[in-house]
């Protein structure tokens, strides 16, 4: 059964809540039923604990080093943190990593859903931005090792740019294989 499955088999997230303040803490997990989730509260101890769950809401009138490392911490979940005293450097590092944040203390009527949302898209949205920096940076690695295969050739060969690109396209072709995986293998063989 994952977090996010009641027994009865209906679909409630669970969220893990952790406040420096023991009423905040009730308070966002009575709003965490409200908008019909399940809420856990975490003590300072637990909060750094890995657990499977839905998402993490913090509120904190100090902003300590195990609340840095617990929202930085655990990036596959949806984190808001409502706090009204961080420094700039902190909540771009915050933000950065994936944390939703909200600049006031959590309130009795404060709509976490919509907190939830945002964090969620946050989250979603640097995922997307890793996953294709990770792209740009294979292709870039890709193209260095084509450049350095096609030079090799060049220099052992005295073939021109020209020819020694189409010589590397055309092997490739005929073995079925990615110029990159070629120009890998080419090198190996020739020693860089």
């Amino acid at each position: 059964m994952t977090p996010s499955t009641m027994q009865s088999g209906a679909s409630r997230s669970l969220l893990l809540v952790h406040a420096d303040d023991p009423v905040q803490a009730n308070r966002l997990a009575a709003l965490c039923s409200h908008y019909g989730h399940r809420a856990r509260i975490l003590d300072r101890h637990a909060l750094l604990r890995e657990e499977a769950a839905d998402g993490l809401l913090v509120s904190c009138r100090r902003y300590s080093a195990d609340i840095r490392l617990a929202l930085t911490g655990r990036p596959a979940l949806a984190r808001v943190l409502f706090c009204s005293r961080l420094g700039a450097a902190e909540q771009e590092a915050l933000l950065a990593s994936g944390v939703w944040l909200v600049p006031h203390g959590c309130g009795e009527q404060e709509r976490i859903e919509s907190w939830l949302t945002l964090a969620r898209q946050l989250q979603q949205m640097l995922a997307e931005g890793a996953q294709r920096e990770q792209a740009l940076e294979q292709k870039l690695e890709e193209r260095r090792l084509v450049e350095q295969a096609k030079g090799q050739l060049m220099r052992q060969h005295g073939l021109d740019e020209e020819a020694a690109y189409r010589l590397l396209r055309r092997t490739a072709m005929d073995q079925g294989k990615s110029l990159a995986t070629l120009a890998r293998q080419l090198l190996l063989v020739m020693g860089r």
